[in-house]
């Protein structure tokens, strides 16, 4: 989720493979995404085949992935927080060039940090918060 978020939004973006013959590489195969286990993208393929059976065409992928990264920290003894729903999966086409930017890396500053989170409207104590979650992601 916030390999997702970070990058173009909330959208799914970070779920999308490339179609055969694009010449745009998608977020998930860039080297800050290749950690995320594939079994992580089975997961929420699994979870929106199942709604998508009861529920065709209402719930998004962005949907799945925010509900499944909040239950998931819930699970491991995080907090349990309320998320809205009624996202729209990403109408941009995602793109590997833009995810290096718009993640923090191992060799970032504080400064770096901090001026990246604000770009995205968070706080220092969002950056303290959110870093401490993507140790359990």
């Amino acid at each position: 989720h916030f390999h997702d978020c970070f990058v173009q939004g909330c959208d799914g973006s970070v779920l999308i493979s490339s179609n055969p013959g694009s010449k745009e590489l998608p977020e998930k195969v860039t080297e800050d995404n290749r950690d995320i286990p594939a079994d992580a993208y089975d997961v929420i393929e699994k979870a929106k085949a199942m709604v998508e059976r009861t529920c065709p065409g209402v719930v998004s992928c962005a949907d799945i992935l925010a509900i499944a990264a909040r239950d998931y920290l819930h699970l491991a003894g995080g907090p349990y927080y309320p998320v809205k729903k009624g996202r729209w999966d990403g109408k941009q086409k995602p793109m590997a060039s833009l995810v290096y930017s718009n993640i923090p890396h191992a060799n970032s500053t504080i400064d770096d940090l901090i001026k990246l989170f604000s770009s995205k409207g968070l706080t220092l104590n969002d950056l303290v918060v959110l870093s401490g979650a993507h140790t359990l992601g």
